[in-house]
C-alpha cells in the first residue's frame, strides 16, 4: 500500500501530499474490521445467541505497542465480553487499569484474519482509530515499512 494525502496551501488551495510525507504524518494505517474472537462467536451461535456485528475503521500498525488495543467505546458498543483487566503503561500514563477483550481482526485485502484474544481497551476514537495493531498480532506477520517511497507491505 502506498500512502497519499491532500492538504491546503496558505491561501486555501488544495495540494497533494507526497507519499513519504503522508506516511510519516499519519503512520501506517490500514482499513480493518474488528469483531468478536471467532471461537467465542461460534460458541454464541451454537447457543442461539446474538453475535455482535463487526465494525470497520482505521487500524494503526504500532510496533512500539506490545499489545493490540481496541477502542474502548467500540468494544462496549459491540458488547464484547471483558475477559480480564490489566495495568497498561503508555507514553502518557505510568499505569492505568484497562479492560481486555477477545477480538478478531480482518485487514482489508488480506485473506486471513488475525486473532487477538487479549486486546486492551484504550481511548482511540479521538485519533480516528478503531485499533492499534501491536506486536502480539504482528508476530504472525511480515511488515516492510519503506519510508522513502511512502509504502508499507503487510503479509500474514
Amino acid at each position: 500500500m502506498q500512502f497519499s494525502g491532500h492538504g491546503q496551501t496558505a491561501d486555501g488551495q488544495p495540494v497533494a501530499i507526497l507519499p513519504p510525507v503522508a506516511l510519516q504524518q499519519r503512520g501506517p494505517c490500514l482499513q480493518a474490521t474488528v469483531g468478536l474472537l471467532q471461537p467465542m462467536a461460534q460458541a454464541l451461535l451454537q447457543q442461539g445467541d446474538h453475535v455482535p456485528e463487526p465494525r470497520s475503521g482505521l487500524a494503526l500498525i504500532d510496533s512500539g505497542a506490545s499489545d493490540t488495543c481496541i477502542d474502548e467505546q467500540l468494544a462496549r458498543d459491540l458488547g464484547l465480553p471483558v475477559v480480564d483487566q490489566v495495568n497498561m503503561a503508555s507514553a502518557s500514563h505510568s499505569s492505568i487499569t484497562r479492560n481486555v477483550y477477545p477480538i478478531t481482526i480482518q485487514i482489508t485485502g488480506l485473506p486471513n484474519p488475525i486473532n487477538a484474544p487479549r486486546a486492551i481497551g484504550a481511548e482511540l476514537a479521538s485519533q480516528g482509530l478503531v485499533l492499534l495493531i501491536g506486536r502480539d498480532a504482528l508476530q504472525f506477520c511480515t511488515l516492510f515499512y519503506n519510508g522513502i517511497t511512502g509504502e508499507i507491505t503487510l503479509s500474514i
